[in-house]
This record gives C-alpha cells, structure tokens and sequence, in this order.
C-alpha cells in the first residue's frame, strides 16, 4: 500500500480478492474442459494444454499463497 501512495495517491484501500480468482479460476477450467475437443479443432492440443496448465499454475499458486489477487482503490492527490 505504501507504494501506491508514494505514487500519489491516498484514501488507498485494498481488496484481496484471491478467493474471488480461484472461484472463477475453477469455473473457467471446467469451461474449457467442456470445449475441449472444439478448441483443438479450431486451435491446437498444445494451446489448450498451454492455456490450461497456465491456469492450473495460477491456481496451485493462489491456494499456497505464493500468488495473491487485489483489488486497489485510491484517489490522486
């Protein structure tokens, strides 16, 4: 927070959404589970696999707490 204010702000307040990310994280997922098959046909099983393992990543990441999501409101001085 203290960074953001160094930037000029003030009135910081901050949001950890990282709970909201793995939900959506998780739906997201199971979405691109159910087009599996139409997304290989239009694109590639290597840009699913990509795309999918990028997202499983985040989400090991996010439950350790190595990765954390905010959400940041400030006015400009």
């Amino acid at each position: 927070m203290q960074f953001i204010q160094e930037a000029g702000f003030c009135n910081v307040r901050v949001e950890d959404r990282t709970a909201q990310f793995i939900q959506v994280m998780q739906t997201e997922l199971q979405r691109a589970e159910a087009i599996k098959e139409e997304f290989i046909q239009e694109f590639s099983e290597e840009d699913f696999f990509a795309i999918v393992n990028g997202w499983r990543e985040k989400l090991e990441r996010s439950r350790s707490g190595d990765q954390r999501w905010g959400l940041f409101h400030a006015t400009r001085n």
